[in-house]
């Protein structure tokens, strides 16, 4: 086998590779790291970072505003398709998902978004 099939596991989690050119064992030996075969590295689970969760928790919270507007005004209509809750209800619901920002401590964490009405 050639320094091309095998990769250093840092100890941080990252991994090295190294130029075909370079004896991988004494690289490792000399900065350090666990030398593997490539084959059998498995990646660790993705990890989102706060910014991907909060897009995510932003986007939700929008599409929540527009679900309660439309249920307020079906409220409003008498509209028999309004989903259960009364006006007040969706109101609070509302206060809620306003303060579902990134000055909320729980913030993007998603099992601790607003509960719905349901």
């Amino acid at each position: 086998m050639s320094s091309n099939d095998y990769m250093i596991i840092n100890d941080d989690g990252s991994t090295t590779g190294v130029a075909s050119d370079v004896d991988i064992f004494e690289y490792a030996k000399q900065y350090g790291g666990k030398v593997i075969l490539k084959s059998d590295y498995i990646a660790p689970p993705y990890v989102p970072t706060f910014q991907e969760l909060a897009l995510i928790e932003n986007q939700w919270r929008e599409d929540q505003m527009v679900r309660v507007a439309n249920q307020l005004l079906m409220l409003e209509d008498d509209d028999p398709d309004a989903e259960p809750g009364t006006a007040r209800q969706w109101r609070d619901y509302r206060i809620e998902l306003r303060k579902w920002t990134e000055t909320n401590p729980d913030f993007p964490n998603s099992s601790k978004r607003p509960v719905a009405l349901s």
